[in-house]
C-alpha cells in the first residue's frame, strides 16, 4: 500500500509529512538542550544523522499503522489527543531501546528521548490545536453574517449534550451565546464558557442584547404550565423555537436540528394538565356493559381506550363512520384482545336499530358522543344537526329510561352556553331534553359534562394548523381577538368518567380550564413550535368571523348558580329542574319542520324554543327573525 501517490498530495498525506517533520525537530531540540544547554558539548553529527533517521522511520511506521495522519485534525477528540501521547511515546521507547541493538558510536542517553517525547508531544499537539483554531476562525470569519445567534434552555445534561453536538456538527450555523434555566443552583455557572442565566428574570434582556434568533427547548422537567408562560414571553421578540426531547434523539442517524421542533398538543394550553382519574372510578366499571355514541370520533375513541383499562364486562362501540370504526377495531382488538368489544355499523337515528341494541345488550352506562359538531357545515345544514344532536339524544334518553340503564352521560359543548350557531343550539336543546328526564321517578341518572374545545379533535383548530404549516402556511385565522377555552382529549375523557361516577341526577360538569386562549396565540405558538417565526417564515392571514361563530366563549351562563366539588377543577352547574313536556314541546316542534330543508326556517323555530340563541352571520352581525319567513335556499318546493 502506498501512503504518497505520485499524482497528487492529498491533506492526510501532508499530515504525515508535517507530523514527522515535527518529530525530527522534537529531537534535534532535545539534542540540542542536552548537549548545548545541559552539557556544553559538541553534537556527535555522524550519530546523530542515524539516529534521526532510525527515529523518524520509527515513527512513519507508527502513524502508518494507527492511521494518525488520516484522522481530520478538526474534529480531534480528548480520546484522539491521548491516543496521539501514547502513540508518541511508543515511538521513543522504540528509538531508545534500538540502543541494544546499535553498536556503541551510535548510543544517545535515554534522558535524551525523554526530553524528546515531552517537546514533541507539546510541538504536534500544538500544532494541531493551532490548525483546529485556524480553521474554525476562518470558516467562521466567512459565514458570521449568517450565523443563527441561540440560547439553550436546560443546563441540565441534555442542554449539555445538545451544545457539544451544535460544536461538532453546527458550528458553523450556530453561536451559543447562553443557557437558559430555571435551577438556582446553575444560574451564574458556566458550562463549557458559556453562562447559565435566569431563565425568567433574565431571559428578556438577553434575546434584546444579544439579537437572538433561536432558542432551544433542552429541559424534560418543564412543565406545560412553565413552558406557556415561556412561550408567552418570547412571543414579542419573533425568535424562533424549537424542542429536543432525548439525548438518544441526537445519536440519531437521521438526526437533523432543522427538522427538531415537534407540536406537543400540551405545548398549547396556558396552565397544567388537569389529572383526575380516580380509583373509584375503576371500580364503578369493574363487570359493567358499557355503550358508547361516536365511537369512533376523537372523543368517543379516546373514551373507549379509557374503559378497555379497566375490567368491563362488554363495551359497545357504536358509529356510523365505516373506516373510522374499522380502524379502531383493528387498535382495539391488537391492544387489548382479552376485552370483549361489539362493533356496531350505525346511525343512532335508525330507531329500530338502537331499540335493537338496547333490547340485545342493556347496557348499564350509555357515553353519548355522537354528534354533528362543525359550526358553518351545521349552519347551511340545520337539519341534519336537529336530526343527529336534538332528535337522536331524545331517542336514546328514552331507551336508557325505557331498558333501566344505570347512567346516561351526554357530552355537550362550551358552545350550548348563550348559542350563536345552529350546531351551539341543538346541543342547548339535547342539554334540555337529557335534564329533563332526570327530573322524574326513574332508576337512570342522567348527567351532562361541557366540554371547551377539544385540542386535536377531528375538525379542531389544531389539525387545520398543522397542515397549513406542513404545506408552508399561510395559517388562518378568524378574527384577531377570538378566544377560546382549551382541554386535552385525555382531560375530556377524564370528565366524563370521573361525571358518570359522581353524578346525582340533572348535573352540568364543567371543567375549570383556565383563561381563554387567543385564537391567533394559539396559530403563533404552533408556528414557532414547528421550528419557524411568525410574520417572517411564515403568515397568519385573517379570513374573517364564519357564520354561527363568536368572539368569545362562555361554559356558563349568568343565570346558571355554579358549586364546587371534591375536586377543585369541576364545577358544577345546578339549573332549574325541566319537565318532561319541554322536551316533549322541543321535539314536536322541531318535527314540524320535517321535509323542509330551508337553513332560516329552522332558525326562527329555534329561537322559539331558546330565546336566548342568537343567530350570527359571517360579519358577527346578530340576525333578527321574523315568524313565518321562509327563504327556500335549496329550491325544494314543499
Amino acid at each position: 500500500m502506498k501512503i504518497f501517490s505520485t499524482k497528487s498530495l492529498r491533506p492526510s498525506q501532508f499530515v504525515l509529512l508535517g507530523d514527522q517533520i515535527l518529530i525530527t525537530f522534537g529531537l534535534l531540540t532535545a539534542l540540542f538542550v542536552n548537549y548545548r544547554l545541559l552539557s556544553i558539548r559538541e553534537f556527535p553529527l555522524q550519530t546523530i544523522f542515524y539516529r534521526v533517521i532510525l527515529h523518524v522511520a520509527l515513527g512513519i511506521i507508527a502513524w502508518s499503522v494507527f492511521k494518525i495522519y488520516k484522522k481530520v485534525i478538526r474534529f480531534f477528540s480528548s480520546k484522539d489527543y491521548l491516543n496521539l501521547i501514547g502513540i508518541l511515546f511508543l515511538v521513543h521507547l522504540l528509538s531508545a531501546c534500538a540502543r541494544f541493538v546499535l553498536p556503541a558510536k551510535l548510543m544517545l542517553k535515554p534522558e535524551i528521548f525523554l526530553i524528546s517525547f515531552f517537546i514533541t508531544s507539546i510541538y504536534i499537539i500544538g500544532s494541531r490545536l493551532i490548525i483546529s483554531y485556524l480553521y474554525f476562525y476562518y470558516d467562521r470569519s466567512k459565514k458570521v453574517g449568517e450565523q443563527r445567534r441561540l440560547l439553550i434552555y436546560g443546563a441540565g445534561e441534555l442542554g449539555v449534550f445538545l451544545k457539544k453536538s451544535l460544536s461538532t456538527h453546527y458550528e458553523n450555523n450556530f453561536k451559543l451565546f447562553e443557557f437558559l434555566d430555571d435551577d438556582k443552583n446553575k444560574i451564574g455557572r458556566y458550562i463549557g464558557g458559556v453562562k447559565v442565566i435566569d431563565a425568567d428574570r433574565e431571559m428578556k434582556s438577553s434575546i434584546i442584547k444579544h439579537g437572538i434568533t433561536d432558542i432551544i427547548i433542552a429541559n424534560k422537567m418543564l412543565t406545560p404550565a412553565r413552558k406557556a408562560k415561556f412561550l408567552e414571553d418570547t412571543l414579542p421578540f419573533n425568535v424562533r423555537i424549537r424542542e429536543i426531547s432525548s439525548i438518544q434523539s441526537l445519536f440519531n442517524a437521521n438526526f437533523n436540528l432543522e427538522k427538531l421542533a415537534s407540536i406537543d398538543i400540551n405545548d398549547l394550553m396556558n396552565r397544567e394538565a388537569i389529572q383526575l382519574y380516580d380509583e373509584h372510578v375503576a371500580k364503578s366499571l369493574v363487570g359493567k356493559t358499557l355503550l358508547v355514541t361516536g365511537a369512533a370520533g376523537s372523543i368517543g375513541s379516546e373514551i373507549v381506550r379509557k374503559l378497555s383499562e379497566h375490567d368491563a364486562s362488554l363495551i359497545i362501540c357504536v358509529d356510523f363512520s365505516e373506516s373510522a370504526l374499522y380502524d379502531l377495531q383493528q387498535e382495539l382488538n391488537r391492544k387489548h384482545p382479552e376485552v370483549e368489544y361489539k362493533f356496531i355499523l350505525a346511525d343512532i337515528r335508525n330507531e329500530e336499530m338502537m331499540e335493537n341494541l338496547f333490547n340485545e345488550f342493556n347496557p348499564h352506562t350509555i357515553y353519548h358522543a355522537a354528534a354533528y359538531k362543525h359550526v358553518p357545515l351545521m349552519e347551511q345544514f340545520p337539519w341534519q344537526a336537529v336530526q343527529t344532536n336534538v332528535f337522536g339524544t331524545y331517542q336514546l334518553v328514552k331507551l336508557a329510561v325505557r331498558f333501566k340503564a344505570e347512567k346516561f352521560v351526554f357530552i355537550s359543548s362550551d358552545k350550548a352556553v348563550n348559542p350563536t350557531s345552529v350546531m351551539g343550539a341543538t346541543k342547548r336543546l339535547a342539554e334540555i331534553i337529557v335534564q329533563s328526564f332526570s327530573s322524574t321517578l326513574n332508576s337512570t341518572r342522567f348527567v351532562v359534562t361541557r366540554f371547551g374545545n377539544v385540542l386535536g379533535s377531528n375538525g379542531s383548530v389544531v389539525p387545520l394548523f398543522k397542515k397549513q404549516i406542513q404545506n408552508g402556511g399561510p395559517v388562518t385565522v378568524t378574527h384577531p381577538e377570538m378566544t377560546r377555552y382549551f382541554m386535552t382529549i385525555a382531560e375530556a375523557c377524564q370528565l366524563v368518567l370521573e361525571a358518570s361516577v359522581m353524578a346525582e341526577g340533572g348535573e352540568v360538569f364543567v371543567f375549570d380550564m383556565g383563561e381563554p386562549v387567543k385564537i391567533v396565540d394559539l396559530a403563533r405558538n404552533m408556528i414557532r413550535l414547528a421550528g419557524y417565526t411568525p410574520d417572517v417564515d411564515m403568515q397568519i392571514q385573517f379570513i374573517g368571523e364564519r357564520p354561527g361563530e363568536k368572539l368569545y366563549e362562555d361554559l356558563f351562563s349568568e343565570s346558571e348558580e355554579m358549586k364546587e366539588t371534591h375536586h377543585e377543577k369541576i364545577m358544577i352547574s345546578k339549573e332549574s329542574v325541566h319537565s318532561i313536556s319541554e322536551a316533549e314541546n322541543i321535539i314536536s316542534k322541531l318535527q314540524t319542520l320535517e321535509s323542509f330543508y330551508e337553513p332560516e326556517l329552522f332558525k326562527i323555530i329555534i329561537k322559539e324554543l331558546l330565546p336566548e340563541y342568537q343567530s350570527v352571520m359571517a360579519d358577527g352581525k346578530v340576525v333578527n327573525f321574523r315568524s313565518g319567513k321562509r327563504i327556500n335556499q335549496y329550491n325544494y318546493q314543499n
